[in-house]
């Protein structure tokens, strides 16, 4: 059996989606792009990986853990 690197035993042939670029225009205010279709406008790009949250060391803090949640978000 012949060895065949990973990439190329997983690689596909790609079909290009044509995108329309008029319907995507930058909002100031928000400073996030928005794409607008059927009158419908949504963010262009969502990227969120949801609540995070950090525990400090017990020996960083003497009076015991300090927590912190937040969320990600572009």
């Amino acid at each position: 059996m012949a060895v065949v690197a990973f990439g190329a035993r997983q690689a596909v042939d790609v079909v290009p989606v044509p995108v329309d670029l008029s319907a995507i225009h930058f909002e100031p205010d928000r400073q996030i792009s928005i794409i607008t279709e059927g009158g419908v406008s949504v963010p262009a790009l969502k990227h969120s990986t949801g609540t995070t949250s950090t525990n400090t060391a017990v020996q960083d803090n003497k009076g015991g853990p300090d927590k912190d949640s937040d969320r990600t978000e572009d």
